[in-house]
């Protein structure tokens, strides 16, 4: 498998969008992306796979923390190591953004992705019950996690 690492830009968003789409019951539209990608506080990485996105990781910051917005990989590569390897680069960009501390959450039904995050050593902050609604008949919880860096 061939793949390159990019850093996505705003003229990237359809792409991210699509794929978004592919992985979620409840999609980010293109401009929504379009604006993430515009902030100086923004940062997305990509995987391309024969010149197609494969998989993308976004976050935000502020004042030395990062919020993981979403982490998607086109369900046909699933389990093949494009979240890793996304991951991987993002946690080795973060000390240039001044990034003490990271967070995100996580479908309490999403034992892969908890799995990932826990290998990567991030812990589990608590617990939002309910959040997650849309393609479920029950509401699941977030996982809330974090993991500090070194600067």
């Amino acid at each position: 498998m061939t793949t390159g690492l990019i850093v996505l830009q705003p003229d990237d968003a359809w792409q991210v969008a699509m794929l978004h789409a592919a992985a979620f019951p409840d999609p980010w539209s293109a401009a929504a992306f379009r604006d993430l990608l515009s902030e100086s506080t923004s940062l997305g990485l990509g995987l391309e796979q024969h010149g197609a996105l494969a998989g993308f990781i976004l976050i935000q910051t502020v004042v030395g923390e990062a919020d993981i917005l979403s982490v998607a990989t086109r369900p046909d590569l699933r389990r093949t190591g494009i979240a890793s390897r996304l991951l991987h680069a993002l946690l080795a960009r973060l000390g240039e953004r001044g990034v003490a501390r990271i967070t995100l959450d996580v479908a309490e039904d999403n034992p892969g992705a908890r799995r990932l995050y826990e290998s990567f050593g991030f812990s589990v902050d608590g617990r939002r019950p309910g959040y997650y609604t849309s393609g479920r008949d029950v509401p699941v919880a977030a996982i809330l996690m974090s993991k500090s860096l070194s600067l």
